[in-house]
């Protein structure tokens, strides 16, 4: 598949397909979709856990985007509010976080250890912030367990 052919649609289907050797190609080459790295779409991706697996590391999920989440979410269709559409500075944990499956976020969470949860997109966005917008508890769960260490002054949050 040259560069000409590599769309969003095709990754996806490379994900699908578990084509292990061009996947980790592409992630190699350096490839963005949208502005976005490979990872932060294998992160969004139903069937990505894979790829984060094989080819996630701490450096290269922890590192923000320097798009806007615009055009990638026209793209792609997905409903995120303006503010944040605007927005940059989205790791692949935020992503996974706003996106994907929750086996996704436990992956990257589990790479990027604490350093990467604490991320800020420009506007000071976190990963968190997004879990807790996010409708679903196995995502907020990851959250609530994981930042219950961090909060050494007071422990009020463990409290709730």
């Amino acid at each position: 598949m040259s560069d000409g052919e590599l769309s969003i649609e095709n990754f996806a289907y490379l994900i699908d397909s578990k084509a292990h050797d061009e996947v980790k190609k592409i992630i190699e080459g350096g490839h963005l979709f949208k502005g976005f790295p490979p990872l932060a779409i294998a992160g969004m991706h139903t069937n990505g856990t894979w790829v984060l697996e094989d080819f996630g590391t701490k450096a290269n999920l922890s590192k923000p985007s320097e798009s806007s989440l615009a055009e990638l979410a026209e793209h792609l269709q997905l409903d995120v509010d303006h503010d944040i559409l605007k927005d940059e500075g989205f790791t692949p944990l935020m992503l996974a976080v706003m996106f994907g499956p929750p086996k996704s976020v436990e992956i990257i969470i589990r790479k990027v250890g604490p350093e990467g949860i604490k991320e800020k997109t420009k506007n000071s966005y976190t990963a968190k912030l997004f879990a807790n917008c996010r409708n679903d508890d196995t995502i907020r769960q990851h959250f609530k367990s994981s930042m219950r260490h961090q909060c050494e002054p007071c422990q009020a949050c463990s409290l709730m």
